[in-house]
């Protein structure tokens, strides 16, 4: 019997630590409290993180309490290297009350640095241009808690203990992880579509060379890192991944001229491409993220559903699954160009708006995945001016659906 119960307590052990070595380090709850005075109450920062995307990509939010302000903010996190990672610019309120701390929020940058099971906020440094706390007086009533807040964003030791393994999975992860679903731009650039599976990158400094130091990552992958931007421009040939490609340009310092004025700059097909820290919205910011999707041209058969005469340009596209909802995704083409990529089909119906040109235009649907229940399907409802045409969607890694709408 005993040995039954050792026998079983190995494999159970065994099987915990599997499951604890695959799940992600940074995923989940982190929290600290910080009380500066005895008479006063405790400044709580609250850190959820989601899950990785594509290993590099973490969706984050921020919950901020004292006293009577709470504050909550949706950011991005980008895996720096294993014990790193870098902390957005950008934190968008979701809730903010009683007052708004605005670009007070950019104090919070640099990284996030993981020792000992906790992480802890290594700041790079951002004082004396222009963002010292504006607005400190514009409410007597709260200059105050301005002040305490203030000194806990901009100097105070920040380390978080983790609380919860239980990742973020609510909305904000959508909104944040994927430019396209959102206005809100948090470090990634709207997606770009390549025909190619190589393209050349190359690291440019925009202005004298003052020390600037950069670091650059493909999905978990890192190209090279903490390199200063010189003479000899550093170009790489890099042949993409199927599907989504995130390129994470990261500043390592600002250099002896603040900000970092490191640009990213690629070539695809026709159009060039910048990603800059000179750019207003990048301004200290700690990294961009350059977002390119690569299919591969596998050979599918295009099956033509329809074709249909319209008389106005103004198109709308209604999608559902009329079954069990099973994961399926699929991307949109219209005319050759992208319109959605790895959009998710829902029961929920979901609405997306095109603009036809003068002619035949073609829209294509492909599959991204067979789902759960295979195969891709969907239902579609076309609605122009005042009339719709109602089709059924069916796709695969073979075939695509190809509908013809003319624009008399």
């Amino acid at each position: 019997m005993n040995r039954k119960l050792l026998i079983w307590f190995i494999l159970l052990t065994g099987i915990t630590h599997t499951v604890m070595a695959q799940a992600d380090k940074w995923a989940g709850t982190w929290q600290m409290s910080s009380k500066r005075w005895p008479h006063i109450p405790a400044i709580i920062l609250e850190l959820k993180i989601g899950a990785p995307e594509r290993g590099v990509l973490y969706p984050a939010k921020i919950k901020l309490q004292y006293g009577s302000f709470t504050g909550i903010y949706e950011v991005l996190l980008a895996r720096k290297n294993d014990q790193q990672l870098g902390i957005g610019r950008g934190k968008y309120p979701l809730l903010e009350t009683p007052f708004k701390l605005g670009i007070w929020m950019w104090y919070i940058n640099g990284t996030l640095n993981f020792q000992e099971g906790k992480i802890s906020v290594k700041r790079m440094w951002i004082d004396g241009f222009g963002i010292w706390m504006r607005g400190l007086d514009d409410d007597e009533l709260y200059t105050n808690t301005k002040v305490q807040l203030r000194e806990f964003l901009y100097r105070d030791s920040i380390t978080l203990k983790k609380i919860s393994s239980q990742p973020l999975e609510d909305s904000s992860v959508r909104r944040i992880l994927r430019k396209e679903t959102s206005d809100i731009y948090l470090g990634i650039y709207d997606p770009i579509m390549a025909g190619d599976s190589m393209i050349t990158m190359q690291v440019e400094d925009q202005e004298k060379h003052d020390k600037d130091t950069v670091t650059l990552l493909h999905n978990n992958r890192t190209i090279f890192s903490r390199q200063e931007i010189n003479d000899q421009n550093r170009r790489q040939q890099i042949k993409l991944d199927t599907g989504r490609n995130l390129f994470v340009f990261f500043a390592d310092n600002y250099g002896r001229l603040p900000p970092n004025t490191g640009n990213l700059y690629t070539k695809i097909g026709e159009k060039e491409y910048s990603f800059d820290f000179r750019h207003r919205a990048n301004a200290f910011a700690t990294f961009v993220v350059a977002d390119i999707y690569y299919k591969q041209s596998a050979q599918r058969e295009s099956i033509p559903l329809a074709s249909i005469k319209v008389d106005t340009a103004n198109i709308v596209l209604e999608l559902w699954d009329s079954a069990k909802e099973d994961g399926d995704s699929i991307s949109l083409r219209l005319n050759g160009e992208w319109i959605r990529t790895g959009f998710p089909v829902k029961n929920a119906l979901q609405k997306i708006p095109i603009r036809l040109q003068p002619g035949e235009n073609t829209l294509l649907f492909m599959a991204d995945n067979l789902g759960s229940i295979p195969p891709n399907t969907a239902e579609l409802r076309i609605r122009y001016g005042t009339k719709s045409k109602n089709l059924r969607l069916s796709t695969d890694m073979k075939k695509n659906n190809e509908i013809r709408l003319i624009l008399e």
